[in-house]
């Protein structure tokens, strides 16, 4: 497979837009400025003139009697980057702890089969939706999500699967095969990469299995090099730190979900957010490792956003 390696130095890459008459990502063969700054001019949105819900509206399915935490740093995560309103839709047990976390979140505790039509009320009013944190994989969860997915297939949302609902993925790749434009960003670690790539294999597809989804479901694989493939490929090897702590990947997927929403109304599709929120997680990771070490949490990395923000992207 042809990759471009993209550099942090030059922050220069391929990307894609989104052309409004045919409702798909087109390729770009290259910008004519470093990508944090196309991201910064382009897609990031200006607070002056903003209503309440005008800079993203995001729902993060997730959450279980066992992990509370992946959807809250997901979700807060989505609202530090710069989301005006995000949404949890979790699971009664899971509910009053991620309130107890933080009063910013709206939390609705009604991921259940039993209260689908709630579910699809909140689903609905979601710029960007991201699936995953913390669900479990019981054989109820799994059904549920499959729906939610089916759901949000019907709806045209936009989504960012990471987690458990890869893992609901790797069950029935056929769930988000041919998914409409705008699309998915799916991101795996290294294992979740494994095992999916197992599942597309086994459906008979012996080729790159990223590309098995079809032209608008993009895969970003996390890693000491972050691994980016699409309508364009690239790879991230700078930056960050070596300490791996529990909710990086929450941290990512969360504040994805505001920058691919960002980026859709920008006209601008997967690649460039992907890129963004890239170097915005490895920025929050360095400038956390740098004051605590070994002792760093994802807690100690939401606390960098803002300064990470500013040194990828110079604008507040």
């Amino acid at each position: 497979m042809l990759k471009s390696l993209i550099v942090l130095l030059s922050f220069y890459t391929s990307f894609v837009v989104t052309n409004e008459a045919n409702n798909k990502c087109v390729d770009i063969d290259s910008l004519n400025e470093p990508v944090g700054e196309y991201f910064a001019k382009n897609v990031v949105p200006k607070l002056e003139g903003l209503h309440k819900g005008d800079a993203g509206k995001i729902v993060v399915v997730g959450g279980s009697s066992e992990y509370t935490g992946a959807p809250y740093f997901a979700a807060i995560s989505a609202l530090k980057a710069g989301a005006d309103l995000v949404y949890v839709l979790t699971t009664a047990s899971a509910a009053p702890v991620i309130k107890s976390y933080s009063p910013d979140l709206i939390v609705h505790p009604t991921l259940s089969p039993s209260t689908f039509t709630a579910i699809e009320t909140v689903l609905r009013k979601a710029d960007v939706v991201v699936i995953g944190p913390g669900l479990g994989r019981t054989s109820e969860t799994v059904h549920l999500t499959a729906n939610i997915l089916n759901t949000c297939r019907t709806l045209r949302k936009p989504l960012v699967i990471d987690a458990d609902g890869l893992y609901v993925i790797s069950k029935d790749v056929t769930l988000v095969k041919n998914y409409p434009s705008p699309g998915i960003i799916m991101t795996p670690n290294h294992l979740e990469a494994k095992y999916l790539k197992k599942a597309v294999e086994a459906m008979g597809y012996k080729q790159n299995w990223q590309k098995y989804w079809g032209p608008h479901v993009s895969v970003l694989v996390k890693g000491a090099s972050d691994s980016f493939y699409g309508n364009t490929t690239w790879e991230i090897s700078d930056g960050g730190s070596q300490r791996r702590a529990g909710g990086q990947g929450d941290i990512l997927s969360g504040s994805l979900g505001t920058f691919f929403g960002w980026a859709i109304k920008a006209n601008v599709c997967a690649s460039v957010p992907t890129f963004a929120v890239a170097r915005l997680t490895r920025a929050c990771n360095e400038i956390a490792f740098a004051a605590h070490g070994r002792s760093m949490t994802a807690s100690d990395m939401l606390l960098q956003m803002h300064a990470a923000f500013e040194k990828c992207f110079g604008v507040v």
